[in-house]
């Protein structure tokens, strides 16, 4: 079956639901892709995030997929980007943590994490951190039943769209656009949230 997916020409019209399990038979090819860019193992949290990503990509943007256009290589195409955007947020990640490093007198290199007396949390920061659960629960208990499964599904438990797919008795399709859906509306409003916190620190 994955063999002939990534030979075969998507024709349309074609049903959505049949588009996503084809998307879906592409995981291990789109596994192996990001893994290889980001040189970690298949198991790799990152590749797996990335994997997930790189689905969803393709099956809401379905429509961009021209008549007649092979699936494969469009497919392997969004891995690619996928991957490189990862790599630019962790190159990202470094620079910010490599300035935040200081020499000491002897020449070696002080992480400002190294020279933090105490490493646990303080008051304020467990304070805020209360806020952001809060926050975080009140963002899940708005959502639609249907989106909030998902996300709980795919996020906690780790499922892959197909499983959920399989246990909600939903489309693929519907999924992705649920887990979309979901991620955007909890990240409005911790958004929201943070920068209210913000604005009560600065006054």
């Amino acid at each position: 079956m994955i063999a002939a997916l990534m030979t075969a020409q998507v024709q349309r019209p074609g049903g959505n639901d049949a588009f996503a399990q084809a998307a879906a038979e592409l995981r291990p090819l789109v596994r192996a892709v990001i893994a290889a860019m980001l040189n970690e193992s298949r198991e790799h949290p990152d590749v797996e995030d990335c994997t997930h990503e790189v689905l969803r990509r393709a099956i809401e943007g379905r429509e961009r997929l021209r008549e007649g256009e092979p699936l494969r290589p469009w497919v392997t195409g969004i891995a690619r980007h996928v991957a490189l955007d990862a790599l630019r947020a962790r190159k990202r990640y470094r620079q910010r943590h490599v300035a935040d490093a200081t020499d000491d007198d002897d020449g070696t290199r002080e992480s400002a994490i190294d020279r933090v007396a105490d490493a646990g949390a303080s008051p304020l920061e467990r304070v805020e951190k209360a806020e952001r659960d809060r926050a975080l629960q009140r963002a899940l208990d708005t959502l639609p039943e249907g989106q909030r499964n998902a996300l709980r599904m795919f996020h906690l438990e780790g499922l892959a769209y197909q499983e959920i797919s399989v246990k909600l008795d939903v489309p693929l399709g519907t999924v992705a656009t649920w887990v979309t859906r979901a991620r955007k509306a909890v990240a409005a409003v911790i958004e929201a949230n943070d920068r209210q916190s913000s604005g009560e620190r600065s006054q």
